[in-house]
């Protein structure tokens, strides 16, 4: 209800501040844990109580936990380390799956509390060859490290359900938006603007309007089912759309050539071989080639069905992040 409080950990990040930037406009009172070092730009304007932990480091964590939660009605839990590199192995273990664990048995301490573990596409695995999973698809994509760690981390939050915890995961797709965009989507949408982008991927992704998206939470909040799933995805669209959709939101000319799906992998390994001859990690490997060549196609029937999740026009969505960055 309206003026209750509300903990966000990951408040700070692209899907975290658009969400307390919801919440705080319906009159909840919010309080986010983040880092010490955070950097708080996207939360330029919003008021909060700030409490500060740092979910990496577990034997710090529980007390501060215990403080920011103390009188919450719920707590979103979006904390992640979507890194892809080597060197950040360890983190996404103890962020994604560990870190996971200690917030929903910490929560279900709480009486009267309500968990919602934001979690990924990913976790549910990677669909292809014309397929568009929903929450009951099998997952396949354990050798994917971020992708096991976030399944393992939901695998968490579903024990503590079953000793009592009232918990809804939540699970987005590709979310995209123009407040708060993240650097990674920036540099594809700038590129693309500036016609430095020739080709286009062979797969596909499920792409996600954050203002949706955060509605999505709230609904999950609201009227989702404990121990429940819900997918928030969005629109099915191949990268060519994706890609042309942006050249066109600008005013100019779409990437015109595809790129192999045969070749991909070769191309992955490649980047990484030359990466690793200037001791660099790289951001553009094998495992990266093989993703953006399937269609990671994603249903979200269930939260339309079952918490009136309304999804919104794509196109419009990246004409107001194209004039964002053009108009800046």
């Amino acid at each position: 209800m309206e003026g209750e409080k509300i903990l966000i950990i990951g408040g700070t990040g692209f899907i975290g501040s658009n969400l307390v930037r919801y919440l705080a406009k319906k009159g909840y009172k919010i309080a986010i844990l983040h880092r010490k070092d955070s950097d708080l730009k996207n939360l330029y304007g919003v008021r909060f109580e700030p409490y500060i932990g740092d979910l990496a480091q577990p034997e710090t964590i529980e007390h501060e936990l215990s403080r920011a939660i103390q009188g919450c009605r719920a707590v979103y839990n979006l904390a992640t380390c979507d890194s892809g590199l080597k060197k950040h192995f360890r983190l996404r273990e103890v962020i994604n799956r560990d870190a996971a664990g200690i917030v929903a048995s910490l929560a279900r301490k709480f009486k009267g509390l309500r968990l919602i573990h934001v979690s990924s596409s990913s976790a549910i695995g990677y669909p292809d060859r014309g397929q568009v999973a929903d929450e009951n698809f099998v997952f396949n994509a354990g050798f994917d490290h971020y992708a096991l760690t976030k399944h393992e981390g939901e695998e968490a939050v579903l024990r503590q359900v079953e000793c009592g915890l009232d918990a809804v995961i939540a699970i987005p797709c590709s979310t995209i938006g123009a407040r708060g965009i993240k650097q990674e989507q920036l540099k594809t949408f700038s590129a693309i603007i500036h016609g430095k982008i020739k080709f286009y991927p062979p797969g596909g992704l499920c792409i996600t309007n954050i203002d949706d998206l955060v509605n999505g939470l709230y609904l999950c909040c609201e009227c989702g089912e404990s121990g429940r799933r819900y997918i928030l995805g969005g629109h099915n669209i191949t990268y060519r759309s994706y890609f042309s959709e942006i050249a066109y939101a600008a005013g100019k000319s779409a990437p015109a050539l595809p790129l192999s799906k045969i070749f991909m992998p070769l191309l992955g390994s490649a980047a990484a071989a030359v990466c690793s001859l200037l001791c660099k990690e790289p951001y553009f490997n094998r495992n990266v080639a093989l993703m953006v060549s399937k269609k990671l196609y994603y249903s979200s029937d269930l939260a339309i069905r079952e918490l009136g999740y309304s999804i919104g026009d794509w196109k419009k969505t990246i004409k107001n992040i194209v004039d964002s960055i053009c108009y800046a």
